[in-house]
């Protein structure tokens, strides 16, 4: 085995040929080196092994340096470190003089830290054990000198004289010198004044630090220490000077208003405001006199951002007491900027509506449900499209549905993909169908938010909630047919709380509103407001309480406010209504292609346009004169999508399950 071992590695290393001839005394030699190599070899992997196998537990090792001297009084803190192979399990064993002490701790770093105590001079004999998990111990001992105390009391450093305005306060403050802090106790009092000591805190590192009032004038303040067996006073002098300010009340609002006031002092004093009118809830007929808007011209010029330029549009209003009933007459156009969208442009319209002086509820029941199935049949439906009521700047309110049957507000907002008519909400939530027919599908409060006079501020710039909250229930902001009024967002809870209304619709589970009210189901109790969307209680009109619906943009899970006004109505709705308003205004969102054939006596429906709607510079075709038919077919055989706003502006994700993020963000956007 040798002799193979040998001969393998001389021809690796020294490979022979045939013909060379290598002396007896080389190949001895290079047999020796190999020998003694593998021996050595052999003595070095021993070696090795030997060690590691030696390594193992150690004892704990502790270093750190002594001698240090400390003033009696102050802090002293040793650190040393601790080193070991597990430091978690190690424990601590130190001794001062003997005597075991509490209070040193090993960290996880290895460093042991504590206090040694200061009171009395001398040297002081710090011993430490540290013994780890298997009993090893490590130690180390030093020793310490604690000086003795200076002969001298402490001293007090403080400012010079202390100064305030009027009404102010002095800030006194300054710094205690002395070994042992924690042996001083320190007060201060004013000179002659007849409060007596009071206490004063000293920090740790001897600063402190007292607010003193004062009347105008100069005034003594004595400081007194002891710190162990010494005792000190210190006086300083606080001034207080007659202030340049005039101190009253500044608000002009308040009652005790002062003019010459130039600093509020906190005394504003306010009357009970005088209260609203209180209206008779039998009998609405001033109500609505007083509350509608847009009467005996007082309309102000509004635009229509869809068109070339400044469309001078005023709203008009006519309110009649006729016998029992009430009677508007109104021609639809908004009382403040407004977007018609891809319905451009509004136009001027002829409404006629007629409500009940006296609403009266619903209790016979017994009526078709196809539009309000939740509703079980207890109440008359509204309508799915079209007018529903109307706000009171005389502008229709239209149910939740769009053109072909999904829920227009959720369209708006991207909840859905709408693959069958593109929804553009401008500004409130309005904007314009077939006709110039000008309408809000959700919102409408902003028919009681203006610009600011003298701010730079536009139409644009109305949100919910910033626009419409006050801190008080919302104003009321429309009627329903029924004779009921529409109040904005806020009003009272159950607890006599103004809060935000919330709906009690939800979506059912995997729907997402494409198909309109049949993907929306009552929950009881999940919001504020019943079936159809209203409620009895107090508004700031009826304190006493009254039947009205909400303007609602959430429900009470935080998702879209289905359905927006109202579905259905508490009360009798007059046969004369017949829906409300102009029964041909509804082409393209209740009757038209694919939709349905027209009311009797209406033709194909007329857009009316005025100028060339454009929107971020994009200019739109002025329909041609065969009408709104014509001007689809058109639009349908050379395929054009026209599109007023980025799709990223007003549309989310599509992704059904987010339904409440994506109209949360709406709603910041809006």
């Amino acid at each position: 085995m040798g002799d193979w071992f040998t001969h393998i590695n001389l021809d690796l290393i020294w490979p022979l040929r045939p013909t060379e001839i290598v002396g007896q005394r080389a190949q001895s030699l290079m047999l020796a080196g190999i020998m003694f190599l593998s021996v050595l070899t052999g003595m070095l992997m021993l070696d090795l092994s030997t060690d590691q196998e030696d390594v193992g537990n150690r004892a704990p090792v502790v270093a750190g340096s002594s001698g240090s001297e400390f003033p009696q009084g102050g802090i002293a803190i040793i650190l040393l470190s601790v080193s070991d192979e597990d430091l978690v399990s190690a424990e601590v064993d130190v001794r001062i003089d003997g005597s075991p002490v509490e209070g040193f701790v090993l960290d996880e770093y290895g460093i042991l830290q504590g206090n040694l105590p200061t009171t009395d001079p001398g040297v002081k004999l710090v011993e430490v054990e540290v013994t780890d998990k298997e009993g090893k111990i490590g130690s180390w001992s030093g020793t310490f000198t604690v000086l003795p105390a200076p002969a001298s009391g402490p001293e007090i450093m403080i400012g010079g004289p202390l100064a305030a305005e009027e009404g102010s306060s002095v800030a006194l403050s300054g710094t205690v010198v002395y070994y042992n802090l924690s042996a001083c106790s320190m007060t201060w009092q004013e000179v002659g004044g007849s409060s007596g000591s009071l206490p004063m805190s000293i920090m740790e590192d001897g600063r402190f630090h007292e607010d003193i009032e004062g009347d105008v004038g100069t005034v003594t303040i004595r400081l007194s220490i002891d710190c162990d067996d010494f005792s000190q006073t210190t006086d300083v002098e606080a001034t207080w000077l007659e202030s340049s300010e005039v101190r009253g009340c500044t608000d002009e609002e308040a009652d005790n208003f002062d003019s010459s006031a130039t600093e509020d002092d906190g005394s504003c004093t306010y009357s009970e405001p005088e209260p609203d009118v209180i209206y008779d809830s039998s009998d609405l007929g001033q109500f609505w006199i007083d509350k509608f808007l847009c009467q005996d011209g007082t309309g102000t010029e509004v635009d229509d951002y869809n068109t070339s330029g400044h469309d001078n549009h005023v709203c008009d209003v006519s309110v009649v007491l006729d016998g029992d009933n009430v009677t508007i007459t109104m021609n639809g156009l908004p009382n403040h900027d407004l977007e018609s969208g891809p319905g451009c442009c509004a136009s001027s319209q002829n409404y006629v509506l007629s409500v009940p002086r006296s609403p009266t509820n619903d209790t016979q029941g017994g009526h078709n449900d196809a539009n309000c199935p939740e509703a079980g049949g207890a109440y008359e439906c509204a309508a799915d499209r079209g007018e529903i009521a109307y706000a009171l700047n005389g502008v229709p309110i239209f149910g939740p549905e769009d053109g072909p049957g999904g829920d227009a507000v959720a369209s708006h907002h991207g909840v859905y993909e709408e693959d069958r008519q593109e929804i553009w909400l401008g500004l409130c939530h309005g904007h314009s169908g077939p006709g110039g027919v000008y309408h809000y599908h959700a919102d409408a409060n902003c028919i009681h938010w203006h610009t600011g006079e003298s701010e730079d501020m536009s139409w644009l710039d109305y949100s919910f909630p910033s626009s419409t909250y006050t801190g008080s229930s919302s104003p009321v902001i429309g009627v329903a047919f029924d004779g009921y009024p529409i109040y904005g967002v806020y009003g009272e809870d159950g607890a006599g709380h103004v809060a935000e209304m919330k709906s009690s619709y939800r979506l059912k589970e995997g729907e997402t509103g494409y198909n309109g009210i049949d993907d929306y189901e009552y929950v009881e109790g999940l919001g504020d407001l019943d079936v159809c969307n209203g409620h009895f209680g107090p508004t700031p009109d009826f304190p006493d309480g009254i039947y009205h619906y909400h303007s609602t943009i959430e429900n009470g899970m935080g998702d879209m406010g289905f359905p927006y006004f109202l579905i259905c109505y508490h009360g009798i709705v007059p046969n004369a209504n017949d829906g409300g308003g102009d029964p041909c205004a509804g082409y393209g969102e209740t009757w038209g292609p694919g939709i349905g054939p027209p009311p009797e006596g209406c033709g194909q429906g007329q857009q009316t346009g005025q100028e060339t709607p454009v929107e971020s510079g994009l200019a739109i075709l002025p329909p041609p004169p065969g009408g709104g038919m014509l001007w689809m077919l058109i639009l349908a055989a050379i395929g054009i999508s026209i599109r007023f706003k980025e799709e990223a502006s007003w549309r989310g994700p599509r992704d059904p399950a987010g339904i409440a993020p994506v109209y949360r963000q709406a709603r910041e956007l809006a």
